[in-house]
């Protein structure tokens, strides 16, 4: 994913978004520092290939750490690319933004994600 597509990912959090910025790529793993707790993240194979794009209000550290609980969903997710939101982001627009993000780029893994009707 390139810095452009990355940050035109990051648009759709609007003035959620945190001052800091999207990040990407970081190697997928909980030691991904981000200090924000609401993000929206997408998770990429070796190759590039989006796998899946989740979201948190937990922080990324932790949610990434709840995912290699089940490591063969995660055996191949390779880079993340993070955008942080500011952390007053109600938890509807947290996943609005995940709906959004994730009709964008068409994850091959995900199973479903949040409906993105309405706005704030």
């Amino acid at each position: 994913m390139s810095p452009e597509r990355l940050a035109s990912l990051a648009a759709y959090a609007g003035d959620w978004l945190h001052p800091e910025g999207p990040h990407g790529p970081k190697p997928f793993s909980p030691d991904s520092l981000v200090g924000a707790c609401n993000a929206v993240y997408v998770i990429c194979s070796w190759s590039g290939r989006v796998l899946y794009v989740g979201s948190t209000t937990v922080g990324v550290r932790t949610r990434f750490t709840e995912h290699l609980g089940d490591l063969r969903k995660t055996l191949d997710w390779a880079t993340a690319y993070i955008i942080p939101l500011i952390d007053s982001t109600p938890l509807k627009d947290v996943r609005r933004i995940e709906g959004r993000v994730g009709l964008a780029v068409g994850p091959e893994r995900n199973k479903a994600l949040p409906r993105i009707t309405g706005t704030r």
